[in-house]
């Protein structure tokens, strides 16, 4: 289901954006949950509390933060949200382009440029949806699964290495490659500890294989079968 968020302190403005969503998302058939707030620090809240948004369209002049400031502190740890900002000023212009918005829209808005919006934001987010989710220290984080490299476990934690940083949180790798099995994006288990993502396996050898971080890891031989399959039909061989 795609997380859709409207953030606009004029109640009005809410009620009309939501209408005008909720129309586009049935003509598309779209499988969605779309989220109000009326300040930044409630859609904030929100997030902290059950994850990031798909597509958030947002306001930039708002009472308490702004809907740029709001922006920063997502962009802190989800950098995939589809930022749609909705101002009437074009003043903000520098400080929009800091945390990568997807769109703009211009207000007073109207249906046809807001299912304009949601359907250029539909053809990219395919990609962008597949994400894995989880909580470390009282933050919960929507990695994107193609900035995924490996998971690796370590007792009882895991680390995610991502091509910019590294997050660990609690969990067992059993339960990570159940989550992420449903997805489009393909992982691959080389052994009882590492989950790789076979976007970044640079070197494939019978009893290793080397990343794109240079980072060489063994083949448990119990795995090998399937990940030589895996290399089959990753090169289009019968």
């Amino acid at each position: 289901m795609i997380r859709i968020g409207i953030c606009d302190d004029m109640p009005d403005e809410v009620r009309k954006q939501k209408s005008m969503i909720q129309a586009a998302a049935d003509q598309m058939h779209l499988n969605m949950e779309l989220l109000t707030f009326e300040s930044s620090e409630s859609l904030l809240q929100e997030i902290q509390m059950y994850g990031h948004m798909d597509i958030l369209f947002l306001d930039i002049e708002m009472e308490g933060k702004s809907g740029i400031e709001a922006a920063k502190i997502i962009r802190e740890t989800d950098f995939d949200t589809l930022l749609i900002f909705v101002s009437a000023y074009d003043q903000y212009c520098r400080q929009m382009i800091e945390v990568q918005p997807f769109a703009f829209v211009d207000k007073p808005v109207t249906a046809p440029v807001m299912e304009r919006m949601l359907q250029k934001a539909m053809r990219v987010l395919p990609v962008k949806y597949e994400r894995f989710r989880f909580s470390c220290q009282k933050h919960r984080y929507s990695i994107p699964l193609h900035q995924i490299m490996y998971f690796e476990s370590m007792g009882r934690k895991i680390c995610i290495h991502g091509i910019k940083e590294q997050y660990y949180f609690y969990g067992k790798l059993n339960a990570v490659e159940k989550e992420i099995a449903r997805f489009q994006t393909k992982f691959v288990r080389i052994q009882i500890s590492y989950y790789v993502n076979l976007n970044f396996i640079k070197e494939w050898n019978y009893d290793s294989i080397v990343m794109d971080n240079d980072v060489l890891i063994p083949i448990s031989k119990k795995y090998r079968k399937a990940l030589k399959q895996h290399y089959i039909t990753l090169l289009g061989k019968d």
